[in-house]
């Protein structure tokens, strides 16, 4: 009695299912990348986000010392540690002058 076989492949599996797995494994890995590069991303955005927050307390720090030394109620303190006399009758320079401005536009 003879027993007849069909014709058999070595790949068991069809052919549509290799370039499926390829296409899955490449949108895994690729997952995997954008994943990665977001990461990296919001680190970085909090990192400068710190910084940003940083300079600004560095920045009232610095505005605060300027506006306690050019405050009024420390500037008799100034005037007694710099020996300075305070003049009642001031002159002021004053330009004498009747025209402060020349156009030089005429031609």
């Amino acid at each position: 009695m003879t027993i007849i076989e069909p014709n058999k492949s070595k790949y068991s599996y069809n052919s549509s299912v290799l370039p499926m797995s390829l296409l899955i494994a490449f949108l895994a890995f690729s997952n995997i990348y954008i994943y990665n590069k977001n990461v990296t991303l919001k680190q970085f955005i909090s990192e400068g986000s710190k910084n940003i927050q940083e300079l600004q307390v560095v920045n009232a720090e610095s505005k605060n010392k300027l506006y306690k030394m050019t405050d009024l109620s420390n500037l008799n303190d100034v005037i007694k540690s710099n020996n300075l006399v305070k003049d009642k009758n001031p002159k002021y320079f004053e330009n004498q002058s009747a025209v402060l401005a020349v156009n030089s536009d005429a031609r």
